[in-house]
């Protein structure tokens, strides 16, 4: 046998008999799957990129103002409904808003769901009572000493959420931010948890569902309440006597009497 033919199946001996011996990694770069990646950040005080996309930013704050909105109107109807006052129609709705359901729980609701999918969608490991097997690879099951086997993108996205959790249900136990500088807090405290985190992730896609999962729990959770909360055409209010004495000459939009009757 010539010796480059030898050498060609030693190396192949070499090579599988390392990928069988090499069962606890997987064949293909996904540093997220895996419970310790050899290649995990770490800690450090240097920024590398922005740490919330300006579209988490805005729609953190679209919430936070939503719910202090929101507990602002509330009030006002409770003080109405106390002194047994006549109440409008979106004051009513106002009153029963959080009947159901209110902020915190819906964006605990939502982010918590929304790591749950990523968990399903990329195939992590998270919480797992189970031995999880993949491909070449398996996550050992849980067990008193050692815990969960998380996977890495599991445990950075879960925790964060987690933190978030943590300070909004606190916000909810003080009755939701009803201040201008109640709400700031509110909004600074989410994105430092945000930023606190991103800082010491060096991978561009775990980031990215960091930024994701914040922006959809924000947004989904305005849209929900928004359902549930008086509508444009609840709030306006008309005052009849003034829209039947008013000239006829006058420029303004046509009031529907009936309607106008009805919805008192």
């Amino acid at each position: 046998m010539k010796k480059s033919t030898l050498l060609a199946c030693a190396a192949a001996l070499v090579i599988s008999t390392g990928v069988v011996g090499a069962q606890s990694a997987p064949t293909y770069d996904d540093n997220l799957i895996l419970r310790n990646p050899v290649s995990a950040p770490a800690l450090g005080n240097v920024v590398l990129v922005p740490v919330a996309s300006p579209q988490t930013v805005s729609a953190v704050h679209d919430y936070v103002k939503a719910w202090q909105n929101a507990e602002i109107n509330i009030a006002k109807a409770k003080v109405k409904y106390d002194k047994h006052e006549q109440m409008t129609k979106a004051e009513k709705i106002w009153l029963h808003s959080y009947d159901k359901h209110n902020y915190a729980d819906y964006f605990r609701t939502h982010s918590i769901g929304r790591v749950h999918g990523q968990e399903v969608f990329l195939n992590w490991n998270g919480e797992n009572r189970n031995k999880n097997e993949y491909e070449y690879f398996e996550m050992p099951k849980y067990n008193e000493k050692d815990g969960f086997t998380n996977s890495y993108g599991y445990n950075v996205l879960r925790g964060m959420v987690d933190r978030i959790n943590e300070i909004i249900q606190k916000q909810k136990e003080v009755g939701g931010p009803m201040t201008d500088d109640e709400a700031q807090a509110l909004e600074d405290s989410i994105l430092d948890v945000m930023a606190k985190d991103q800082e010491n992730v060096s991978n561009e896609e775990l980031r990215h569902y960091m930024n994701e999962t914040v922006w959809f729990a924000a947004k989904q959770t305005v849209k929900n309440k928004a359902s549930e909360e008086p509508t444009v055409q609840d709030e306006h209010t008309v005052n009849l006597r003034e829209a039947i004495n008013r000239p006829a000459n006058q420029e303004t939009k046509k009031v529907d009497l009936r309607a106008a009757i009805n919805n008192k």
